[in-house]
């Protein structure tokens, strides 16, 4: 492989941002241009699926300033008008205001204009989360962008939009929102995720020394404002970070911390009810980690962790940076099995979850309703230098097989391809019949969407409150046969986005014999004999 490259002094963009590592001249001709694409090419066959999905017109086309700008956009599913049907937030590039798009007639139209959503010319919208914090019903969106933190309230029709005064490092870019309710007091707290800004880059292969930026958790003082509490809680760090996920993952009823940080590690803090966070051992070394997906894809009752990474676009020995010979390194893409007790194993290889492209995004949805989650994966890079050189992957649709315990390519059966720069999957039930529909937000191109043609399985969806109250909240449908399914309420999965609070539950051919909810707060409740086919909406009364 090294002769692949006939390195002088060449800059090639690599990294989770933009990765530059610093080569020379590439001389990558004849048998070695050939080689080195086939040494690229996912050779892992596409599986058998019979979901298929039906291409739905965008109304947009992502902007990036790829000079000055972080290569991020910001992708969330929100009920703004309260139709029981997610629209669309897409964040700008600069010169380009943010978008919505509503989901009608087959298209996702631009809506926009009647929003008015404040936006300078000379900004970039890199991450969003919903959660409707003053609990009038109506869910508020919070933006991370290059000038700060934004909140946007809808009412009327309307926004009305005000910047957060978070006290952020002046070398730092936010760009993820995470919600959670760190203390239980009923208020959402904040967590930014937080990256160098771009003239302030130095390079992407940085793995040691203090270098990056800040990220930071902020505690809801009980009237929606916030105060900085990383340094009391633990969590204050100095390190690239893409994007970070609330969730509880040893059912304790509390919001855990996961965050992947950029050439680094894995970290996961135990909430153990005060400060600080209890920081868990996991099975990361030295990597690439980029979106967090949260799902319990073997049914055990306990969520399960996948990180994108930087796969295998490019070889290891150029992404190693500055990282000593003898430092353990992993380029590829991980799934950490909840093992229970708050210990993981990395599962990856074994589950066909490991060897892919540049990936960024990461989702677990249960596409094909069998009762199972599946994961999407957004895929490729805008920044690469002589992007003809390299290797598109098109976004990954990977269909979990129970009997195998394995995942298995789907996307170009299903019919739901991007071979765009793909940012992040967003997955939403867009036309209400039940199955979930993809959308992927792309980086600098059009977004595109395809919206499930269905199929016979039965599924049950469950509507939780877009609230804090909701945060964390575990909700098991229990079948006929004593199987049981769970999901868990949290924002900010895949990468700046953010998936719909509607539940789709497959059930296969199965029917449920009951639903049971378990708020953080200790309110529980239970439904018995759910029809197939029904929208359960949960009312949330406190304990």
């Amino acid at each position: 492989m090294q002769d692949l490259l006939n390195r002088k002094y060449l800059v090639i963009s690599v990294g989770c941002i933009s990765l530059i590592a610093i080569i020379s001249v590439i001389t990558l001709a004849g048998s070695s241009l050939l080689g080195f694409r086939l040494w690229q090419k996912e050779w892992t066959p596409q599986g058998e699926t019979d979901l298929r999905f039906d291409a739905a017109r965008v109304d947009f086309h992502h902007q990036a300033d790829l000079e000055n700008s972080l290569p991020f956009m910001a992708a969330a599913a929100i009920d703004i008008d309260g139709d029981g049907r997610d629209e669309m937030f897409i964040g700008g590039g600069k010169n380009q205001p943010d978008a919505i798009l509503k989901f009608d007639n087959g298209a996702f139209v631009n809506n926009s204009a009647q929003y008015n959503l404040t936006k300078d010319d000379n900004d970039a919208t890199m991450g969003a989360a919903s959660l409707d914090l003053d609990e009038d019903g109506v869910p508020e969106l919070v933006v991370a962008r290059e000038s700060g933190v934004w909140l946007h309230r809808f009412a009327n029709g309307a926004a009305t939009s005000e910047k957060l005064p978070f006290d952020l490092a002046d070398n730092t870019t936010p760009l993820s929102i995470a919600f959670g309710d760190v203390n239980k007091d009923g208020w959402a707290d904040i967590y930014v995720s937080g990256y160098i800004k771009i003239d302030q880059v130095e390079g992407e292969t940085v793995f040691t020394g203090n270098y990056g930026g800040y990220s930071y958790l902020f505690l809801n003082n009980g009237d929606n404002t916030w105060t900085d509490v990383s340094r009391e809680a633990g969590v204050f760090r100095q390190h690239n970070t893409f994007s970070a996920v609330f969730a509880d993952l040893d059912n304790d009823l509390d919001s855990d911390l996961v965050i992947a940080q950029d050439t680094g590690r894995v970290e996961i803090y135990e909430n153990p009810g005060d400060f600080p966070f209890r920081l868990i051992e996991n099975p990361s070394v030295y990597s690439y980690p980029m979106g967090v997906a949260v799902g319990d894809y073997d049914n055990d009752g306990l969520v399960d962790l996948y990180f994108s990474n930087v796969g295998y676009t490019l070889p290891p020995a150029l992404l190693r940076g500055d990282l000593p010979k003898d430092a353990d390194f992993n380029p590829e893409y991980m799934l950490f099995h909840n093992d229970g007790d708050l210990k993981f194993s990395d599962v990856a290889r074994d589950a066909n979850a490991a060897k892919f492209g540049f990936g960024w995004g990461v989702v677990f949805a249960d596409m094909n309703l069998d009762g199972y989650e599946d994961l999407m994966a957004a895929q490729n890079y805008a920044r690469f230098p002589a992007n003809d050189l390299l290797e598109h992957y098109p976004g990954k649709l990977l269909q979990f097989s129970p009997d195998e315990q394995k995942f298995h390519p789907v996307e170009i059966v299903a019919g739901v391809e991007n071979e765009h720069f793909g940012i992040a999957p967003v997955v939403s039930d867009f036309n209400g019949d039940g199955w979930p529909d993809l959308f992927w937000a792309n980086l600098n191109e059009p977004a595109l969407a395809y919206i499930s043609k269905g199929g016979e399985r039965n599924w049950l969806k469950v509507k939780l409150p877009n609230n804090t109250a909701s945060l964390n909240a575990i909700v098991s449908v229990e079948l006929e046969n004593g199987e049981k399914l769970t999901k868990q309420l949290m924002t900010s999965q895949g990468l700046g986005s953010d998936q719909s609070r509607a539940f789709i539950f497959g059930l296969g051919d199965k029917k449920a014999k009951r639903v049971i909810v378990q708020f953080q707060d200790g309110d529980a409740r239970t439904y018995e004999t759910p029809t197939p086919g029904s929208t359960i909406s949960v009312e949330h009364r406190g304990n």
